[in-house]
């Protein structure tokens, strides 16, 4: 005697042996590869607290311009980079591009090849409200592959490449690893807002599929059925966000390299000739050869970045003697820094104040012009009691990790 067939609406009933062959089949899924991670549902409100890259910069032939970096992966990934077309011309232009919410170990930038020169007049790592996380400068950058020079200009700085060059690559020194402030927060929103919205859509095809050879029998035998449609859904949703999920689980998980204690004060400047530069800091014992360090400029008129370590105390004043003798000097940027390269306070450029030997002392949108006088023998400037309270908020804070 011939059984009769089971209901259509049976291939759809939740089973033991079904639900584990799901499983295996999600699992399964989830250990493959995925190259671009899918984000279904990217952050609306992400806050401010997201790292942007900002490159000022121009070229002189067409091309490409590539600003690589490595996620803590053990090396660049070709999804892992900026890339923007790039035309000749004088001006230098201002790009800013998203950076993505994880640690960065490394950074390259790969200039124009065939002996192009791209000119780079600042780089630096700033978050939503502006703020400075990270500045780049020219004595940072290292030759890596098919790099004829890298020279300091008026401008900033400039990276050529070989006249054979197809892929020419400059590697950034990097004093710590770049890490987004509530990195591991917005990520678990991504992951859950993605996993949450491919689920909805995944029902949402799943049920269609359902209603389409099923009518229902009952409350509970319909309820039964959407459960079953929702587990499906979801497990199958965290495997199409398989690659967002194990990244942010290798991000949150990955641990930062100790940097060097203490905090330097940094000048990027322009100066007429070579000489020396000398900051005294005044810790209560007032001003006194004892507590200042000297720094002599690099031979060129190029942009260069003049470095003085701090003292680990508050200090009560701060002085600038910008060179020895007659001469000029343009100031680009003041800032505090610690042992890892980051950006701890940003002065603005009217802090320094003429106290002797000092002809003009004017500060521009972007530039503090200092000439000294003619014969004199000891110029002086002073920082402000503002700036030297920004100074010494800068040096109470904690070392960050």
């Amino acid at each position: 005697m011939q059984s009769n067939p089971p209901p259509n609406h049976d291939i759809f009933r939740a089973t033991r042996g079904r639900g584990l062959f799901a499983l295996v089949l999600a699992v399964a899924g989830f250990l493959l590869p995925q190259e671009v991670p899918l984000e279904w549902y990217p952050l609306n409100e992400p806050g401010t607290d997201i790292n942007l890259l900002e490159i000022s910069c121009a070229a002189d032939r067409t091309g490409d311009v590539q600003i690589l970096y490595d996620l803590a992966r053990h090396g660049h990934r070709p999804i892992d980079a900026v890339r923007f077309p790039i035309s000749p011309t004088e001006q230098t232009y201002t790009y800013t591009f998203p950076l993505p919410d994880a640690p960065i170990v490394e950074m390259h930038v790969a200039p124009p090849g065939q002996g192009g020169t791209l000119t780079i007049r600042q780089m630096r790592i700033i978050n939503r409200r502006g703020e400075e996380i990270r500045r780049f400068t020219c004595d940072l950058f290292r030759s890596e592959r098919e790099i004829s020079a890298i020279a300091p200009s008026v401008e900033g700085w400039k990276l050529t490449s070989t006249a054979s060059a197809t892929r020419p690559l400059t590697r950034i020194e990097l004093f710590s690893p770049i890490i987004p402030v509530g990195k591991d927060y917005r990520n678990l929103l991504r992951c859950l807002l993605s996993v949450g919205y491919l689920s909805m859509m995944l029902w949402i095809l799943l049920l269609a599929v359902l209603f389409t050879f099923y009518r229902p029998v009952g409350w509970r035998d319909l309820t039964a059925r959407l459960g079953s449609m929702a587990c499906l859904a979801v497990l199958f949703a965290f495997v199409g966000n398989r690659g967002l999920i194990r990244n942010s689980v290798h991000y949150a998980r990955f641990v930062s390299w100790p940097v060097a204690a203490g905090k330097r004060l940094e000048f990027d400047l322009e100066t007429s000739s070579p000489s020396t530069a000398q900051l005294f800091w005044d810790t209560g014992r007032g001003m006194n050869e004892t507590e200042s360090l000297r720094q002599d400029y690099e031979p060129h008129r190029g942009l260069q970045t003049l470095r003085f370590p701090l003292p680990d105390k508050p200090l009560r004043a701060l002085r600038f003697d910008p060179r020895d003798g007659e001469g000029r000097l343009e100031i680009r940027g003041i800032r505090v820094v610690d042992g890892g390269q980051r950006t701890c306070a940003v002065l603005p450029l009217d802090a320094l104040r003429p106290v002797h030997d000092i002809a003009k002392l004017h500060a521009e949108a972007d530039t503090l012009l200092i000439e000294t006088s003619s014969a004199s023998t000891d110029p002086i400037t002073q920082f402000t009691a503002a700036a030297t309270a920004i100074v010494n908020r800068a040096l109470a804070e904690k070392e960050k990790p």
